[in-house]
Parts: structure tokens; C-alpha cells; sequence
């Protein structure tokens, strides 16, 4: 049932995917102070945050520091921890690595 889900969601997981890449979500300095880790990071957060909502989950933003998305009741839960934020790109790509390109 999971395979075909996913086999049917295939091109969206792609492209959300792609979207959220493109963010370039390095650790900076902000002048807004309710954007902790930086605008760019705040931005994928608000990112993955809306996308859980679209796909039915409920959401919890915590002081723009993190967040989660869940599904299912009870009391046994199962939790996947990431993160969003990406290492300053550097120099010497072949191409731009937060290229917004969208096929």
C-alpha cells in the first residue's frame, strides 16, 4: 500500500523536494529577532511546516527554532528526526547550488 502511495506521488515528492533544496538555508545573522537561525532557514521551516499541512498532518512551529509534523492517535509514537539548515556552499560547483530552476 506505502509503495504505491509513493509510486503514485512520485513526480510531487520530486518537485516539493526540489523546492525546498533550492531554500538556501544557511546559518545567518537576521535582524528579525523571531527568525533565530536566519531568514533563509526560517523560510524552509514555514516551508516543510506548510507542506505537512497540505498533505493532511498537523504541524507545531516552536519559536521558529523547530518544528514537527505528525499523523496518528494514541500513545506510541514514531518520530524521524532532520534538519533543514545546509553548510555555507563554497566555492568551486559546477553549478549554482541553490539554482531555482523548475523544469
Amino acid at each position: 500500500m506505502l509503495e504505491k502511495y509513493i509510486e503514485n506521488k512520485k513526480s510531487e515528492i520530486i518537485e516539493q523536494t526540489q523546492k525546498l533544496i533550492q531554500i538556501p538555508s544557511v546559518l545567518a545573522y537576521s535582524k528579525n529577532p523571531s527568525h533565530p537561525f536566519g531568514d533563509s532557514i526560517n523560510e524552509a521551516l514555514k516551508y516543510m511546516l506548510n507542506l505537512g499541512k497540505a498533505l493532511g498532518f498537523r504541524t507545531k512551529n516552536i519559536d521558529n527554532y523547530c518544528g514537527y509534523i505528525e499523523f496518528g492517535n494514541g500513545s506510541d509514537l514514531i518520530g524521524i528526526i532532520g534538519h533543514l539548515d545546509v553548510v555555507p556552499e563554497g566555492e568551486g560547483w559546477t553549478y549554482p547550488p541553490f539554482l531555482r530552476y523548475y523544469p
